[in-house]
């Protein structure tokens, strides 16, 4: 298992808090206590249905906010966990930053290498 350590805040420049998250691609979004969400000031959009891998059924309000590593910051959906839920940084929070988990340590490393696709006109 991975681990990183980011910086959260609600907007790009504004005050924000360190966490240590677990890290797991096979989650979409990351996951954050509801109470530090609000405590940043992050507020909840919409409510969503998510599996779990044993299958379970979890709702989960989601909202957006701003993560931090290094210097690169993004804008990305968070959901707000309940006491119990596991601390995430999702895949999605993971290629905004450009981050990956290298294969062979498991330590979370910047991207190597883009994937680019081109167009050839016929």
């Amino acid at each position: 298992m991975a681990y990183g350590q980011v910086r959260i805040s609600k907007t790009r420049r504004g005050p924000g808090k360190t966490v240590r998250l677990l890290v797991d691609t096979g989650s979409g979004y990351s996951i954050l206590p509801a109470r530090t969400l609000e405590k940043l000031g992050v507020k909840p959009e919409w409510r969503e249905e998510f599996e779990l891998a044993n299958g379970e059924p979890m709702f989960r309000n989601v909202g957006r906010m701003h993560i931090h590593h290094r210097s690169r910051s993004v804008e990305t959906l968070v959901i707000f966990g309940n006491p119990g839920d596991a601390t995430v940084l999702g895949a999605y929070s993971l290629e905004g930053l450009r981050l990956e988990v290298d294969p062979y340590s498991g330590r979370v490393r910047a991207k190597r290498k883009f994937l680019a696709v081109t167009a050839t006109v016929a």
